[in-house]
């Protein structure tokens, strides 16, 4: 592995298993680019996590985030992120001092490391957002979180409320395995291209060439028509011919790719969810 930082286990790296470049942070690979989809298969999943949750792969113009299925998921859909406040949103028990990287919240359930590569909201003046590189077991009342960098104003005991997230990609879900009421209600962070077993790992599109089911009129039938936005199932609907309000709060997935004309639209898009 190759370093930029004397000392220090950042830079690139070559991975000869897997053919592909790595950039380092921390002497993780978080970042993967390989020549074609073959050298790491994109259209399968793994029992076994291979990578951190969230590790960027970059194949030909389409990007990939590794991603767990927390239910079933189908191919060629959008799939959200289930969690909620998760950890807490309440004061902690244990109070933290400025420059401090480790923050004790009350948790009774957390297993080691559940939370790494999410966010931890720290609700000081002004407020306080950490990624969170880890965190113990729970002791049975709190457990603690390792942040990326050291808190600008202290924590104190039973005062400042905290309130922590798992990564985006820890509990992935296809939107058919919840309620449709509860479907007006997610945000989509990647798009599947495989049907994926629930606690498996798998490689989620987050941009670039998709294609995808059409829950409305096919978008570029009518003038103008090329952006694309998430229906709640997942699916895809014609940005410009929805009703007045709902498409100014529907998530846009991106825009379509080929020359359309009057009746006849298209579904091959450019997915735009995080480059």
């Amino acid at each position: 592995m190759s370093r930029n930082v004397e000392g220090s286990k950042r830079g690139f790296g070559y991975d000869p298993a897997m053919q592909s470049l790595d950039i380092y942070a921390d002497g993780v690979a978080i970042s993967k680019m390989v020549g074609s989809a073959g050298d790491i298969n994109i259209y399968s999943a793994s029992t076994t996590q291979l990578y951190p949750l969230g590790t960027r792969l970059v194949v030909d113009d389409r990007i990939f985030k590794y991603c767990r299925a927390g239910g079933a998921i189908t191919r060629s859909a959008g799939v959200f992120n289930n969690d909620q406040w998760s950890v807490t949103n309440e004061e902690p028990n244990s109070g933290a001092a400025v420059g401090a990287t480790t923050i004790s919240v009350v948790n009774t359930a957390a297993t080691a490391n559940l939370y790494t590569g999410g966010w931890a909201v720290i609700y000081t003046s002004p407020m306080q957002v950490r990624r969170i590189t880890g965190n113990s077991a729970s002791d049975g009342t709190d457990c603690n979180l390792y942040i990326d960098g050291g808190l600008d104003v202290a924590i104190t005991a039973d005062s400042t409320w905290v309130t922590a997230y798992p990564s985006i990609y820890y509990d992935t879900r296809t939107a058919s395995t919840i309620g449709s009421t509860a479907r007006n209600y997610i945000s989509f962070v990647a798009w599947a291209n495989q049907v994926v077993a629930s606690g498996s790992y798998y490689w989620g599109q987050t941009w670039g060439v998709a294609c995808g089911t059409v829950e409305s009129i096919v978008p570029g039938a009518a003038v103008n028509s090329r952006r694309v936005c998430f229906s709640p199932n997942g699916h895809l609907w014609s940005g410009t011919t929805l009703a007045t309000g709902v498409v100014y709060s529907a998530q846009d997935a991106g825009f379509i790719l080929p020359q359309t004309a009057s009746g006849t639209g298209d579904m091959l898009f450019m997915l735009q969810i995080s480059p």
